[in-house]
């Protein structure tokens, strides 16, 4: 009677109470699919799993949960780009059909990183005519990311070193903060610049570049009496054309040419160099002058024309141009 009402007494348990917890999965090598997601690859070791869920160790929290018996990794979302402290103590846990869990894998792969997005673009401002301000943020990247602002037109970075392996050739004022932006100063009047900001992690990752910012410097008065620019290089037909642009010559020694008042004589200011040019027998009330430099490096040049006469110089606003 005894043996009996013990077996009885089996049959009346819930099966489940005699269940297993599933085997813990196994690890793999993490991957950041983009910026803002992590995948956690992993391999299942145990048939009777019908789901598996990813757990951070250090908030003992379920993170995600993926309802796919043949399922082989786990995506965590909404991760902030370019965090320098990463997402780790990560693993993953098996459930069975009993709602048994596996105890977790114990070791994982250290902490795990995603580069930074692009930020937005710079905000440039010209403060007084003569100085640039650039304003520059992070956007959804972690604050620790650093933010450098590139010149273009120069080839140059202005942010300072320990941001990107770069000379500035501007002098900055204040000390860089990634959030602060910069100031640029001792910057020629009507020259032009293009700014890009990329960002850049703690362990070197960087972003595309953003959207560039391009910017001219206000150009001088023109004094009265000025030289009249009619040539640079192969550009003829200028003396009409405005000085407020780029003037393009394929030529490294580029013949600089134009109209001048009659009994005056040019002199040429050439990237802070002097120069003077050859004035032709006047024709009326004007004459023409010549300029022939040796050879320049490519790349951008400025220049100055001034008509000296009676003591005094009267000079053009200052003209950029580039030699490709």
């Amino acid at each position: 009677m005894k043996k009996l009402r013990f077996l009885l007494a089996i049959l009346t348990i819930p099966t489940g109470a005699f269940a297993l917890p599933p085997h813990a999965p196994t690890l793999l090598q993490p991957e950041a699919i983009g910026s803002r997601q992590i995948r956690w690859h992993f391999k299942n070791t145990d048939k009777t799993a019908v789901a598996f869920e990813l757990w951070s160790a250090i908030a003992r929290a379920e993170l995600k949960r993926v309802d796919d018996p043949n399922a082989s990794y786990i995506d965590e979302t909404g991760v902030i780009p370019a965090d320098p402290d990463g997402y780790c103590a990560r693993y993953i846990v098996a459930v069975n059909k009993a709602g048994l869990r596996s105890f977790g894998q114990p070791v994982t792969y250290g902490c795990m990183r995603t580069p930074p997005v692009t930020p937005a673009a710079p905000r440039v401002e010209i403060v007084d005519n003569k100085i640039i301000r650039i304003t520059v943020d992070q956007g959804d990247n972690d604050p620790a990311t650093g933010v450098g602002v590139y010149e273009a037109e120069h080839d140059s970075w202005v942010s300072p070193e320990h941001l990107f392996q770069a000379n500035s050739i501007y002098p900055t004022f204040g000390e860089w903060n990634a959030n602060d932006g910069i100031l640029l100063i001792g910057l020629r009047p009507n020259t032009g610049y293009t700014f890009f900001l990329q960002a850049r992690s703690v362990t070197g990752e960087v972003s595309k570049f953003a959207a560039p910012v391009h910017v001219r410097m206000p150009a001088e008065a023109a004094d009265l009496g000025a030289p009249k620019l009619d040539r640079i290089g192969e550009q003829g037909n200028l003396r009409n054309e405005p000085l407020t642009q780029t003037f393009v010559t394929k030529q490294r020694a580029p013949a600089i040419a134009g109209l001048v008042s009659a009994g005056s004589l040019v002199t040429i200011d050439l990237d802070d160099r002097p120069f003077q040019a050859t004035v032709a027998p006047a024709v009326g009330s004007l004459a023409s002058f010549v300029f022939r430099p040796s050879k320049l490096a490519k790349g951008l040049h400025t220049l100055r024309l001034g008509a000296v006469s009676g003591g005094a110089t009267a000079w053009t606003p200052t003209i950029e141009f580039r030699i490709k």
